[in-house]
């Protein structure tokens, strides 16, 4: 369905738990999405500065909020895991791969959100095949989510987009 401002409105399964829904981004989003990347914001994202957005971010297939060192998300490696947040700009490069290599649906320490599945459990296979994740220093730029205590990196920076609810982004600045 097509609506007056030209909006197309595609309605997908009902997804009935967070599993689901992370599910369908995983192996579903990309047959949804007909330009080069996408941006993922769920009820609990919002652009907050617009004009901070830089083509910059487009050098890379996955950038996101910093996670605080404290998450320890660890990939097969050993190695912390500090961009990955769901609420992120993803290629479509990155969107069509668990798809065309059939990768398993399977947990990560027991979670299955889709951000923790790519730039963690996953991470390996997407990096084998050509993507690249923002470095710390550029996903600070790009989005934020509110932590106690906050991530020093984040510290000065006023980011494009922001995780969580507005009167916690109003009371960060």
């Amino acid at each position: 369905n097509v609506s007056p401002n030209g909006i197309t409105i595609v309605k997908c399964p009902r997804l009935n738990s967070k599993d689901e829904y992370s599910k369908f981004l995983v192996y579903n989003l990309h047959k949804h999405i007909d330009t080069d990347f996408s941006i993922n914001i769920s009820y609990s994202g919002f652009i907050v500065n617009p004009e901070k957005w830089t083509d910059e971010f487009l050098n890379y297939d996955y950038v996101g909020a910093l996670w605080p060192v404290g998450h320890n998300f660890r990939d097969k490696f050993g190695r912390l895991i500090r961009v990955g947040n769901g609420i992120a700009l993803w290629s479509k490069k990155l969107l069509l791969l668990a798809y065309d290599l059939d990768l398993p649906w399977e947990d990560f320490n027991g979670c299955y959100h889709e951000d923790v599945w790519i730039s963690v459990k996953n991470r390996h296979i997407y990096e084998e095949n050509g993507c690249k994740w923002a470095s710390v220093e550029v996903a600070a730029k790009f989005s934020r989510e509110k932590h106690n205590p906050p991530i020093p990196e984040n510290e000065g920076i006023e980011p494009f987009l922001f995780h969580g609810k507005k009167d916690e982004y109003l009371g960060l600045i």
